[in-house]
């Protein structure tokens, strides 16, 4: 039996060289091109709503991508939207190729906030360079851009984080959201309330909002670096997948496409 023409569509359009068309790794339907990876004590993985969900167990639960010859290795773009449901650690770890290795973005380990890179030079996502912490706020979505190139990983994220500082007004915070969206103050208002319920109490210098619109919150620079997962069961996850850690997470809309050269567009934008 030729197993080639078992290939799903889904993955068979990822073979496409050079394209920049986004394509879909997930069809909302079932889990066809991925299965759950075999984490002892995993929790429930079911697709449901268009969206794949993944139930907290007693340590990692996730699916991994079973066609590691239609992955690119470098120079592409992967998207996908996720929440955290409930718990207090990573909800949507993804691991991904970098050449010939693989490293995951971790969102919300160590507690619920480290975010960053595993493993670059040995150091995991809690001790290099890449090391951000971001307050991941349960039910709402969450978009993750991870750009991979030979000498870089870049990572974007919408809704990002907004720190207040002492110059700060609330009258000028919405203002500058109206003004990058392209809306009113009173729907720029409405949606920074919505997504802060406590908006006048973060509105203190110290403190954080949750804006929509992508920013760039990672630039690794892995030039005559060595990339690698970080040494347990999670190196299950290769060579791409997701998984949370005794945490419930719900994922969607993952795409992926090759880039033709590497992008050297930067910084961040809203209503992407």
């Amino acid at each position: 039996m030729n197993m080639k023409k078992l290939i799903p569509l889904i993955t068979l359009a990822l073979s496409t060289a050079c394209s920049t068309t986004w394509q879909p790794l997930f069809n909302g339907k079932d889990l066809t091109g991925w299965e759950e990876t075999d984490y002892a004590g995993r929790g429930k993985v079911s697709v449901k709503n268009g969206e794949l969900h993944l139930d907290g167990g007693e340590i990692l639960t996730g699916v991994t991508w079973k066609d590691k010859e239609t992955l690119p290795k470098t120079n592409y773009e992967i998207v996908y939207e996720a929440k955290k449901i409930d718990g207090s650690d990573f909800f949507a770890l993804i691991t991904f190729p970098v050449g010939d290795k693989y490293a995951s973005l971790v969102t919300g380990g160590w507690g619920g906030a480290v975010t960053g890179i595993s493993s670059i030079n040995s150091m995991d996502a809690s001790e290099n360079d890449t090391t951000l912490y971001v307050k991941y706020e349960p039910n709402i979505w969450y978009k993750f851009r991870v750009r991979v190139t030979p000498k870089m990983i870049t990572v974007w994220l919408d809704p990002h984080e907004r720190l207040i500082l002492r110059k700060d007004t609330a009258a000028g915070v919405i203002a500058e959201y109206a003004k990058a969206a392209g809306v009113t103050t009173a729907k720029a208002e409405a949606t920074l309330r919505k997504l802060n319920p406590e908006f006048d109490d973060l509105m203190k210098p110290g403190k954080n909002l949750i804006v929509p619109g992508e920013a760039q919150v990672i630039e690794a620079d892995i030039h005559e670096k060595v990339v690698s997962m970080r040494a347990g069961e999670i190196e299950l996850s290769a060579p791409l997948g997701f998984a949370t850690f005794q945490t419930s997470g719900v994922i969607r809309n993952v795409r992926l496409r090759r880039l033709s050269e590497p992008s050297k567009r930067r910084g961040y934008s809203y209503g992407r």
